[in-house]
């Protein structure tokens, strides 16, 4: 029994040890997956860079996105938008290598249209993010990789922002 609670013990800490690593690195997806369903614009550009910080057992998480974007019926109108997204991510531990992790989350943003060249209003957002991750620290290589969703309700926002949308990203982050 002593070495089967050994077992578990060791289990634990090594787990916990792979969370207890800083992360630097990019997102790439699509957000406003309902939006562009709704409307005739295709997203251009959804790349964030992201870090991420250990807190205890769990991290925060701070992501500054671009995202872009053009309309197929109005190619005059175009948009940009600066994001800067803050998570709190509880960890949990799935097996050796794969965990999963969620959390509530918090956005504001700068929102521009190039049909005028000028910044247009700024934006709010609050939801979360859940996602899995893949870690190759145990295999000698500094590197995690993870699949998320991050469903947001835009609270202030410049026109057709405004609401609910979601979005899904693959990272790729440097472990250090």
């Amino acid at each position: 029994m002593k070495k089967i609670l050994l077992f578990i013990g060791i289990i634990f800490i090594s787990a916990s040890a792979s969370f207890a690593q800083k992360s630097i690195g990019l997102r790439w997806g699509t957000y406003g997956i309902l939006y562009q369903l709704l409307t005739s614009e295709f997203s251009l550009m959804n790349n964030e860079i992201t870090y991420q910080q250990p807190i205890d057992n769990d991290r925060l998480e701070i992501d500054f996105g671009m995202f872009g974007g053009f309309n197929f019926e109005n190619k005059d109108y175009n948009k940009f938008v600066l994001s800067l997204t803050g998570i709190y991510q509880y960890k949990f531990a799935v097996i050796k290598d794969f965990s999963c992790y969620a959390g509530p989350a918090a956005s504001i943003g700068l929102y521009f249209l190039e049909e005028d060249k000028d910044f247009e209003g700024a934006t709010l957002g609050i939801g979360g993010q859940a996602g899995v991750e893949y870690s190759l620290s145990s295999k000698g290589l500094p590197f995690l990789f993870s699949l998320d969703t991050r469903p947001m309700i835009n609270l202030l926002s410049a026109r057709k922002l405004k609401g609910f949308d979601i979005g899904i990203y693959l990272s790729v982050r440097y472990l250090f």
